[in-house]
């Protein structure tokens, strides 16, 4: 009886432990396990590509980048707000809007409001 009871003692510290873990992962998942998850340096990129309006280079980015964005919510998806996860999509799409539109000036506002979320994702 006194086994059963630090068994199930012990599975319940262990799984306890183990849903604090992936809770608090957020910020290390997020980060490019890969050549073709790095999403921050595609962000990064295609502020570069807009900023010398090469429109052609920065559609290619931002196809990157959600792709790469599809890898990285598969990892966070139950370390991070799923509020943050729609909000960084939304952006990803809205980026692609100003880049088809070949205006600088949204793409930029979007980019700057995805570093500021890219921050404090996984938080």
């Amino acid at each position: 009886m006194k086994k059963r009871k630090w068994l199930m003692l012990g599975l319940s510290v262990f799984l306890l432990v183990f849903f604090g873990a992936v809770l608090g992962s957020g910020n290390f998942l997020k980060q490019p396990l890969g050549k073709e998850d790095r999403l921050l340096e595609a962000v990064q990129s295609i502020e570069q590509h807009v900023e010398k309006k090469n429109w052609e280079l920065a559609k290619d980015k931002v196809e990157y980048a959600s792709n790469a964005w599809r890898q990285i919510v598969n990892r966070i998806q139950y370390s991070v707000e799923r509020e943050y996860m729609y909000d960084i999509s939304g952006i990803l799409s809205r980026i692609r809007g100003g880049i088809v539109a070949k205006d600088d000036a949204a793409v930029m506002e979007e980019v700057y409001f995805f570093y500021e979320l890219w921050e404090n994702l996984g938080r």
